[in-house]
């Protein structure tokens, strides 16, 4: 669904990220709400210390809600101030999450997202980011920015596990907990051995509106609905398989190709050249519409997982590195010198790229509430269609981080990539991201 088509509006000339996600749940909202949960945890922990009453984390909360009842005599400018550095840290990490799908060192590399069955290679990165992440949190000389930038880049790997691998079709309902943390992550299928048939999948021809055609340059779209296309046996031995997708390079640059001695399983998208080859289709779950995502009707299971692996992050690397650590990782407690830059952003009226300040969620399953979240986000951009000014509101802009307005590519299905905004600078490079 694409808002400012459906609305009749002209889209904003920007380079936008976050409008056409539609009812999908975006990877930086998994991001901050598995950070939410995480950093509940930290303040409930901490109140519990203290002998005070925790009844009041009961519920959903947003961060400033966290802050409001850690600080019951904060008045709400001081609750934003004390909150702001750590938003703004959420912030990084939330684009460096989105950027993953963008830049051109990992937007095609398998190993960054867990394509092509490349699951040794993607568990290998996630291990070696994981390192890095401790490693800087432990040095107390070190500067944090990279650690936070690395973080995005491991939550992203660390989420499209569950969208793009078969785990939720095997019928797990909890998190693969190796992820990361162990080499060995399950059994995963053989590289002669077929894990997907192109029965059950139904091609779907439909007309594109104006983005459609600016970002995809082709019209009729074509692309699958796929029903129990991965064979019986893959799933019912648990073993691990993940989609080819066209255009993908190896760590080494070189071409990564769906086989065609062995019926492989595709990524599937309407950008997807090998959803046309047998197997037709694909198995990803990127997204809550056919048009990027075969397996769209279990979109919001893989998210929920992701959301679940993103908090069990942030646990394990507060155990890690402890407590006060964890603190100056993410500012929690910030420093004068925080707090004065922190005053004078707010002064002039700094907007996050993506974080959203009424993004709430709860410690229990149960508080997911998607249809809110999704609410929300339809609601800023529409409030940016309209041009209205509020500091409060996320621009969904990383025109200024080198993306380029014409980049369509299969892993930025669900982003709004529009406008005619020139790039201000390229910053999209391996050694400046180290994603």
């Amino acid at each position: 669904m694409c808002i400012s088509l459906v609305h009749g509006f002209i889209p904003h000339p920007a380079v936008r990220l976050g409008g056409q996600a539609g009812e999908s749940i975006t990877h930086t909202e998994q991001a901050q709400l598995g950070f939410i949960r995480s950093l509940t945890r930290f303040f409930l922990d901490s109140q519990n210390e203290k002998g005070e009453n925790t009844d009041k984390f009961q519920g959903e909360h947003t961060i400033d809600q966290l802050y409001q009842i850690v600080h019951p005599d904060w008045t709400n400018e001081q609750v934003k101030l004390h909150s702001y550095p750590l938003k703004r840290i959420v912030d990084t990490f939330q684009m460096t999450d989105a950027l993953v799908d963008l830049s051109p060192s990992t937007k095609n590399l398998p190993a960054a997202h867990f394509d092509s069955e490349s699951f040794a290679e993607s568990n290998h990165r996630l291990m070696q980011l994981r390192k890095k992440i401790v490693d800087d949190a432990n040095n107390p000389t070190i500067n944090l920015e990279k650690a936070r930038e690395r973080i995005g880049s491991y939550l992203h790997t660390l989420q499209d596990f569950y969208s793009h691998s078969n785990w939720i079709e095997m019928g797990k309902t909890v998190i693969n907990d190796r992820l990361g943390l162990q080499e060995d992550i399950g059994p995963v299928a053989g590289i002669e051995q077929a894990t997907c048939t192109s029965t059950g999948c139904k091609k779907i021809q439909s007309q594109c509106n104006l983005l459609q055609k600016i970002i995809l340059h082709k019209c009729p779209m074509e692309y699958y609905d796929c029903r129990n296309n991965i064979l019986d046996d893959v799933n019912k031995q648990g073993l691990l398989t993940s989609g080819y997708m066209s255009n993908q390079f190896n760590g080494k640059d070189e071409p990564v190709i769906k086989p065609t001695s062995v019926v492989k399983c595709s990524h599937g998208s309407v950008m997807d050249k090998t959803s046309h080859q047998e197997a037709i289709g694909g198995i990803n779950k990127d997204t809550m519409t056919p048009v990027y995502s075969p397996h769209f009707y279990l979109h919001l299971d893989a998210a929920k997982l992701a959301i679940d692996a993103t908090e069990r992050f942030f646990n394990d690397l507060r155990k890690d590195i402890g407590d006060d650590n964890f603190d100056r990782l993410f500012a929690i407690n910030p420093t004068d010198e925080q707090l004065e830059k922190a005053k004078k952003s707010l002064a002039e009226r700094e907007q996050f790229h993506f974080l959203t300040s009424t993004l709430s969620i709860g410690l229990s399953t149960s508080d997911l509430n998607f249809e809110k979240t999704v609410k929300q986000r339809l609601q800023e951009i529409l409030s940016i269609l309209f041009n209205i000014k509020d500091p409060t509101l996320p621009t969904y802009d990383l025109s200024d981080y080198g993306v380029d307005k014409t980049d369509g590519n299969i892993h930025s299905g669900s982003l709004l990539i529009d406008g005619s905004k020139k790039v201000k600078r390229r910053y999209m490079t391996r050694h400046n991201h180290g994603l």
